[in-house]
């Protein structure tokens, strides 16, 4: 049975990808900044093989200072219709430089490269009556890969809950019952 609740998480996150307006489609990234607890809503670009999660940012905002500091990283989901919330917990990468995220830059809209153009690096202070300008000969675009370590799966229902924790061993995934 857990199993099958793996292939359908899995099959969930790839919809997600493909369709708009999907609940997993945006989820909340945790980091560590100082001690901190810091999360922000990040948009889940790919899934791959063992639940490896992708999403893109600017290399300079904090979340990868951050991640180059403690690479410990968490990704948490959830599903208003079907309540299933999902938590991600690893290790991150920060990649900036292959030939595959070149192929992805130049096939993002003009408005998406926008994100990872900024003179100013994200989260830098502005006046009100500062205009953002753009480089047009640099990019500051990147990826991050999140390692999964542990999965945590709730599903919240009217009779009783459930919730596994799934954990990464031997080349496979090790499942728990936990109570909800």
């Amino acid at each position: 049975m857990n199993q099958l609740v793996l292939q359908s998480i899995k099959k969930e996150l790839q919809t997600a990808l493909n369709t708009y307006g999907h609940p997993f489609r945006y989820f909340t990234c945790g980091t560590i900044a100082s001690r901190t607890p810091k999360q922000r809503t990040v948009v889940l670009r790919a899934i791959e093989e063992d639940f490896k999660l992708i999403f893109y940012t600017d290399r300079r905002s904090a979340k990868v200072e951050q991640l180059r500091n403690n690479s410990t990283i968490s990704a948490l989901f959830y599903h208003p219709e079907k309540k299933i919330q999902l938590l991600f917990t690893g290790n991150a990468t920060i990649v900036t430089e292959t030939k595959e995220l070149q192929k992805i830059w130049t096939q993002l809209s003009d408005k998406a490269k926008k994100d990872y153009t900024t003179k100013k690096a994200p989260g830098s202070t502005i006046t009100p009556t500062d205009d953002i300008d753009y480089l047009s000969d640099q990019n500051f675009f990147c990826q991050v890969e999140i390692e999964t370590i542990t999965l945590e799966y709730l599903k919240l229902t009217n009779s009783q809950h459930q919730r596994i924790q799934f954990t990464k061993q031997n080349g496979g995934w090790e499942s728990l019952l936990l109570v909800p």
